[in-house]
């Protein structure tokens, strides 16, 4: 069965439901105000304000297409687009969600990782040096940490790859001897159930809406699950 944008905007629903219920966990277990500022609370709202968001989005867009005529969509929309199949052909109801999405939720999660450093004292600058300070004052073992940290880089990647339409590219600091990777060389691949998404030099980042859920979803219970486990006291 395919999964289509509507069974995404479902999945974003029921994410942004589980993080209601977390919430009510984690104020029971750290003794948090429910109506209070901190900052994992913050967090935890903002994503759930974007997944909700992003939601209504899908269902009103969708929703508008069965109401008018193709010709009336269109003239709606007002993005320059006059055929039913240059609209099929751009896929802008696909990456303008998604790629906002995406981005907003990076963006949430390095300013949390940015607060756990200030937090702890050792405030870090870049997204990836604030994120290996806050998984290296976590006890895990190596496995699952270099889960986390795969992670977390797929879902950086996915949102630079819109600096650049769509292509991935791998970082020149980590070129081998300053000499520039193979195009297609793989950097790094998120797998989650049946879905996989490769990042690959100088190539378009392919994804569908279930792959793209399916990271947002385990980068959100990665921070669930750091929310649990460090202490700032």
């Amino acid at each position: 069965m395919n999964y289509s944008i509507l069974d995404a905007s479902d999945d974003f629903a029921d994410l942004s439901n589980s993080l209601g219920l977390f919430k009510i966990e984690l104020c029971h277990e750290k003794n948090l105000d429910f109506r209070s500022q901190d900052f994992r609370l913050v967090f935890l709202d903002t994503i759930q304000q974007y997944l909700l968001s992003l939601t209504s989005y899908i269902r009103a867009f969708m929703g508008l297409q069965q109401f008018v005529s193709p010709d009336e969509f269109l003239k709606i929309l007002n993005v320059g687009i006059n055929t039913v199949e240059e609209f099929e052909k751009s896929r802008i109801i696909y990456k303008f969600p998604i790629e906002s999405l995406v981005t907003m939720i990076h963006f949430q999660i390095d300013s949390f990782f940015g607060e756990v450093c200030r937090l702890k004292e050792n405030p870090q600058t870049g997204f990836y040096k604030r994120m290996k300070m806050v998984l290296d004052e976590i006890s895990i073992d190596n496995e699952r940490k270099e889960q986390y940290k795969n992670t977390f880089q797929c879902l950086a990647f996915f949102r630079n790859s819109f600096h650049n339409k769509g292509f991935h590219s791998i970082f020149k600091g980590t070129w081998s001897e300053g000499v520039e990777p193979r195009r297609g060389e793989i950097d790094r691949k998120f797998v989650a159930e049946e879905s996989t998404i490769v990042f690959k030099h100088n190539e378009l980042i392919t994804y569908t809406w279930r792959s793209a859920f399916l990271l947002i979803q385990e980068s959100v219970e990665s921070i669930k699950f750091l929310m649990k486990v460090l202490d700032f006291q």
